[in-house]
């Protein structure tokens, strides 16, 4: 079921397209693709004073913030609205629930129109694929690493979301095949920022 979702070197603080609901499977996938690519400039207040421009996964977003489930950005997804040149399939939040607490953020997600693909996956009328996650290999507790996290915007919200060094120490971690060619390239971008910085 894993299809590509994003795939966005580019501009870390602009961070989404608007994508209309799609009537169907072909247009889910096109419009997938875009689901965290940047905006025009002041398109984000538009775009949440229309709730039918707004992405699905914005709105996922903005219904469990309404909830107060807070949650922050994680895994891949995160690197890329921070500038890592890579592809990855899915979206991953990382909730301030117990895993047993999993339907809380099921049924917000199900008002919504996704379909539960298993406990912790949800799968976005637009067929973004959303994994749920209570704990994250090699780092700290949620409210702690909350602290620690980014804000981005997001169609108008402010996102927590995981820095670069944390993900790559989550990376480091897990230590599975693919991780050793993800921390290269979130090696590769702090290193140009450390350079960009210095040459300021």
């Amino acid at each position: 079921m894993a299809k590509q979702l994003i795939k966005d070197p580019g501009n870390a603080k602009r961070l989404a397209q608007n994508a209309r609901s799609p009537r169907s499977r072909q247009t889910a996938r096109s419009a997938r693709k875009n689901s965290l690519r940047p905006l025009p400039r002041g398109d984000s207040r538009r775009a949440l004073g229309d709730e039918h421009d707004v992405s699905p996964l914005a709105r996922l977003m903005g219904a469990l913030s309404k909830e107060k489930i807070r949650f922050q950005l994680v895994g891949m997804s995160a690197a890329v609205l921070q500038g890592v040149p890579v592809a990855t399939f899915d979206v991953d939040l990382w909730l301030d629930l117990s895993p047993r607490q999993y339907m809380l953020a099921i049924r917000v997600a199900l008002k919504l129109g996704a379909t539960m693909v298993r406990n912790t996956v949800v799968e976005l009328s637009d067929g973004t694929l959303v994994n749920f996650l209570f704990e994250i290999t090699g780092l700290g507790n949620f409210s702690s690493e909350l602290k620690r996290a980014r804000r981005l915007r997001f169609h108008g919200l402010t996102l927590a979301v995981l820095p670069l060094e944390s993900i790559r120490k989550s990376k480091a971690a897990i230590n599975r095949p693919k991780d050793a060619a993800h921390i290269h390239y979130l090696d590769e971008t702090m290193r140009l920022a450390r350079m960009t910085r210095r040459a300021k």
